[in-house]
């Protein structure tokens, strides 16, 4: 069917503000763009949807998501916003009364913001579930709790020994506590992410059930050493062929120096709507962990973190990459990672020239000050997530970073005002994936507290915020030919929200709601009928 929609407010991406207009979709793409629907070229045939008030914009596109550890984290015990051990403990208990499987999973918890700010043991859950296995993943999936019957499947001892880039916590008689650290969960997550095709993919529909509800038409999946364990992707393939693939998914798959294979895995995933978009590795950890990679040590610690290969081997993987010509995309969160991105990238650069690739840097969240303006001379994109800065708490940071470092934490403006492309994700399933928070915090700045800001000189407009969720996710994945925005020969991925988000208070940004979801020309969601002309 052919749609025109009719909107007062209609933000193009091609301006810094909206206007009223009228949009011709035709098959799948983006006929013409006009003031008034009598400006159209119309054959007569066209559903005429008359959005009134609401706000149309260019399809979302989450930059930042694990695709298949998202889908799982949906149907396991939701522990984001818990204020204590005890709390977690409770919610495991409720969902664990009424979920059989073998396996409690979790998601969420964060003892950053607890009011006793210690790890957990393995003892609080070994009192509740002293035979049934318990995984609960912390809030940034970069360390893990679990209980004595998790760790006497995965086989960990008193002798077992640390692997690469990881850690098994222990008390002072050697004994494992339940905290596994980085690579450590690996030992654990091998074990309870095994899971038939068929409820992966009940798990897949879920999730992009979730992403048509929330006006995300396109997805970056990222890869996690978490998510090699669940990943699937030809999985997709069946949900496209069902009609079921709700937004356009671009693959990042694990860089690691063997280029056959990602040739073989570029081949496979060429589909219009599944496709590889480039190559992805972590660099460091996080901050919370003490595992991001800084260039002074930490404040509260005597040690500046660590990274997760050799960074001599790692930067021969990115420049061999680039000559190939494969995007390539870093997790860099300490400023030391975020210098050493870059300096690969500009190496690449002066060996190779510039293939025309695009590369990434990962969440930026501390950074050097003469490191600021490299992403602009580098062609680097900054990939940032800004609901990040309420899912996590100042305080640990200024503890980690001390003040001056504290200072240079999750950029957004500065990064802009230097000329960086700048990308918004969610790191789903990290925090949630409704794009009305990462909306909200990156034009107010507000932290957990919701009462005060963190770094406010680095608010960004509207028009700013929805092109890092539109246009330069579009440019990363070199869409931008087809994707970003409302022009004349686009895809029809198109997005109605029943406010206009340049008008409200920025309290209501948080309460507004996604009343229509367009992909390709077909209305994948609304959330109530807008009135129809014809």
């Amino acid at each position: 069917m052919n749609y025109v929609l009719k909107s007062q407010h209609i933000f193009t991406g091609l301006k810094e503000f909206t206007e009223p207009g009228a949009i011709l979709i035709e098959d799948s793409l983006i006929k013409q763009v006009a003031p008034s629907i009598e400006e159209l070229t119309l054959r007569g045939d066209e559903q005429i949807i008359d959005l009134g008030e609401q706000l149309i914009t260019p399809g979302l596109h989450d930059f930042h998501v694990h695709l298949f550890t998202g889908a799982l984290q949906l149907v396991c015990v939701d522990l984001h916003d818990t204020k204590s051990a005890d709390e977690v403990i409770q919610k495991v208990k409720n969902y664990a009364a009424n979920h059989t499987k073998a396996w409690i999973i979790g998601f969420g918890w964060d003892n950053g913001g607890w009011k006793v700010d210690t790890l957990p043991t393995k003892e609080m859950l070994d009192e509740h579930f002293p035979n049934r296995p318990v995984l609960l993943n912390h809030l940034e999936c970069h360390y893990c709790w679990v209980n004595s019957a998790a760790l006497e499947l995965a086989e960990i001892t008193a002798t077992t020994k640390n692997p690469d880039f990881g850690e098994i916590v222990r008390a002072s008689n050697g004994e494992a506590t339940g905290i596994l650290i980085e690579k450590a969960q690996d030992l654990v997550q091998k074990i309870a992410y095994s899971f038939s095709e068929e409820e992966k993919l009940s798990m897949l529909h879920a999730f992009f059930d979730l992403t048509a509800r929330s006006g995300i038409t396109s997805i970056n999946d990222m890869y996690a050493p978490f998510s090699e364990f669940l990943d699937d992707f030809s999985l997709l393939f069946q949900l496209e062929k069902e009609q079921k693939l709700k937004a356009r998914v671009y693959l990042q798959p694990r860089m690691d120096g063997d280029l056959t294979e990602a040739h073989h895995f570029k081949q496979l995933y060429q589909h219009p709507k599944i496709k590889m978009n480039g190559l992805k590795q972590f660099v460091d950890g996080v901050i919370t962990g003490h595992t991001a990679y800084m260039v002074e040590p930490y404040a509260d610690a005597n040690h500046a973190g660590m990274t997760t290969y050799d960074l001599k081997a790692m930067k021969k993987w990115i420049i061999e990459a680039d000559k190939e010509g494969f995007s390539v995309r870093l997790h860099a969160i300490g400023d030391g990672a975020v210098k050493f991105s870059l300096d690969a990238f500009e190496e690449a650069r002066r060996i190779n020239g510039h293939m025309g690739t695009r590369h990434t840097i990962e969440h930026v969240e501390c950074i050097q000050p003469e490191d600021i303006t490299r992403f602009k001379k580098l062609d680097v994109i900054a990939s940032v997530q800004p609901y990040h800065i309420a899912a996590l708490e100042q305080k640990v940071y200024l503890e980690r970073l001390g003040e001056e470092r504290f200072n240079r934490t999750y950029f957004s403006k500065t990064l802009l005002n230097s000329g960086a492309k700048v990308a918004f994700g969610s790191d789903f399933p990290v925090v949630s994936m409704d794009p009305m928070r990462e909306i909200y915090h990156a034009v107010t700045r507000m932290d957990s507290t919701y009462r005060q800001q963190w770094g406010p000189d680095e608010k960004i407009t509207m028009a700013e915020t929805l092109r890092a969720y539109t246009q330069v996710p579009a440019y990363g994945c070199f869409n931008e030919d087809k994707g970003g925005t409302i022009e004349a020969g686009k895809y029809a991925d198109i997005v109605a929200f029943d406010r206009n988000l340049f008008s409200i208070a920025p309290k209501d940004i948080l309460t507004t709601k996604v009343s229509m979801t367009m992909l390709n020309g077909d209305i994948i969601f609304e959330r109530k009928p807008a009135s129809s002309l014809t």
